[in-house]
């Protein structure tokens, strides 16, 4: 039979907070460090980073002196202030861990939101002069880009990943990286991926997605990850890879040190 630690330790594989945290609050250590962190790792795996800093900022003084600390609460920061490399980071995570759960509709529809993100963080760089922005600056908006394509270069098309295609084909077809990001992002394959998405239940049909219905039009699903990563490579944005796989080894660092006063000694098994 597993012991806790070893429960802990397969659930954080999986990424699995939400029943990481369970495991701990039935151990009685709801209050402890390792929960709250484990907590906090739940909202942020679902894009709710300012409950996550919230939920992090309760942890003791001592962890709060840990270098790991830093790092996290840092990266919260930025990824509540929308700083572009954080955000993709993030999203490379999230579409990675989709995958190791099986959660391949989730997983598709990263997949869109990612390739909209880029599309759109391409015309952005075109048209500020500034290296790095944040992703919250109204230009980012659907809005406030189809304004511009529709008054500056005649483009009416309301699908925003089509009118900036339009866009890039037009304007920007000397720029060598960004025409191999559209083709990329453009690919035969990408598309038939984001048309499983739309075929789904989650888009505007009524079907599943299996991960042999990804492997049927793109081959191996993880293959998605590699071509996202050269899109952010050919853009200069520096992708931090492995950090949810670097908090869990964290929090069971901190597991590790848990010490539970006598009447919780028969529920928690960390020593």
């Amino acid at each position: 039979m597993l012991n806790d630690n070893e429960v802990l330790q397969n659930l954080l594989e999986r990424y699995d907070y939400g029943g990481a945290y369970t495991l701990l609050v039935n151990m009685k250590l709801e209050h402890s460090d390792v929960a709250i962190l484990t907590r906090s790792c739940r909202y942020a795996i679902n894009f709710d980073f300012e409950s996550a800093r919230h939920i992090l900022n309760k942890i003791s003084d001592e962890t709060k002196s840990m270098s790991e600390y830093a790092e996290l609460n840092k990266n919260l920061l930025a990824l509540i202030d929308g700083e572009s490399e954080a955000v993709f980071s993030e999203l490379m995570e999230n579409l990675k861990i989709k995958l190791i759960n099986d959660e391949y509709i989730d997983f598709l529809g990263r997949v869109y939101r990612f390739k909209e993100a880029v599309f759109k963080y391409m015309f952005v760089k075109k048209h500020i002069d500034r290296r790095k922005f944040t992703l919250k600056i109204d230009m980012m908006s659907k809005r406030s880009q189809l304004k511009v394509l529709r008054k500056k270069y005649k483009i009416f098309n309301n699908n925003i990943v089509y009118a900036l295609t339009i866009y890039m084909n037009k304007y920007q077809k000397d720029d060598y990286k960004m025409m191999e990001i559209v083709k990329i992002l453009n690919s035969e394959r990408m598309t038939e991926l984001i048309e499983l998405r739309n075929e789904s239940i989650v888009g505007h049909g009524f079907t599943g997605v299996s991960r042999t219905d990804i492997g049927r039009v793109y081959g191996n699903p993880y293959s998605v990850l590699d071509d996202f990563s050269a899109c952010l490579e050919k853009l200069e944005i520096d992708l931090s890879r492995y950090k949810y796989s670097e908090i869990n080894s964290f929090i069971l660092k901190l597991a590790s040190t848990v010490r539970t006063e006598v009447y919780y000694s028969d529920t928690a098994k960390f020593e």
